[in-house]
């Protein structure tokens, strides 16, 4: 019988692993299929014919006129995506992690006061769009890197704060009460004991944030109108038209989007191990 369940898990995981990655690994082969093989019956599960115009040539693209869908032009938009997204992972960090350790510890707002950030996380993005545009417009931060970053935070903070609530509860009071002790501060205490041992919770609210404004499509749309500020997502859907997607060279500009975040996440991930909350008295 355990053998039979231990087969069943296995059988279980290839599915799942299946189910996941077949879209990453479709996208992959699309990038190097030539423009004949992108709509073939039956569909070619390997190039017949690998090809890296998708990547740097620009002749599937000049439908889409002159050299607006070409992925030479990504790099701007790269840069924007790279500096919004940083910009976003650090401070709504740093915001998270101030506002859910006085939650934690010192019952700021009460229960109430959590349930309320939490609630906001569960309303659509489009409800805030046109409330921040208003804002921007006034503020003549339109098409501007911090319009992005702005709005991107009210979207990624209060996920940052409820995860990281529950984090800092599981941190023994023990060890504030040993820093008090010894003449630390509250802001002394956060920063020289609380924050380094909270680094899994920490790292995790940082790369969420990060794939969360990574691929923000909508705000971007209604707060930026050109390159200057405009990031990844606006890029892929220019590939995209009432008369044609070009598959290819969308593919190869999905790679390059999702490449940066992926290495990102590889890195921290061995900072997600939530072990080094444990332990931290017992020595």
């Amino acid at each position: 019988m355990r053998t039979i369940l231990r087969v069943l898990r296995y059988i279980l995981i290839v599915i799942c692993l299946v189910f996941f990655l077949f879209p990453v690994y479709w996208l992959v082969i699309t990038a190097f299929k030539p423009a004949k093989e992108w709509f073939t019956w039956p569909p070619t599960f390997w190039p017949t014919q690998f090809t890296f115009s998708n990547f740097f040539g620009a002749k599937e693209t000049e439908v889409f006129g002159g050299t607006t869908g070409s992925i030479e032009n990504i790099f701007p938009y790269l840069r924007n995506s790279i500096v919004v997204g940083v910009s976003v992972s650090l401070i709504a960090t740093m915001i998270s992690a101030l506002a859910a350790y006085a939650i934690a510890r010192y019952k700021v707002g009460g229960a109430f006061l959590a349930e309320w950030i939490i609630s906001i996380r569960m309303l659509p993005p489009i409800v805030s769009a046109v409330p921040l545009y208003v804002i921007f417009s006034r503020l003549r931060l339109i098409n501007t890197w911090w319009a992005l970053i702005l709005s991107h935070l009210v979207v990624v903070v209060p996920l940052g704060v409820w995860l990281l609530i529950s984090f800092f509860r599981e941190i023994p009071r023990e060890i504030d009460e040993a820093a008090y002790v010894d003449g630390a501060s509250v802001f002394q205490t956060f920063f020289y004991v609380i924050f380094p041992l909270s680094a899994p919770g920490l790292a995790a609210v940082a790369v969420l944030s990060l794939i969360q404004s990574w691929g923000e499509f909508l705000l971007a749309l209604v707060l930026t109108n050109d390159a200057r500020a405009q990031t990844l997502p606006i890029f892929l859907g220019r590939y995209i038209t009432g008369w044609r997607v070009a598959w290819g060279p969308l593919s190869a500009a999905g790679i390059v989007t999702m490449l940066p975040v992926v290495v990102f996440a590889i890195i921290a991930q061995r900072y997600l191990i939530r072990g080094l909350t444990f332990g931290a008295v017992k020595g």
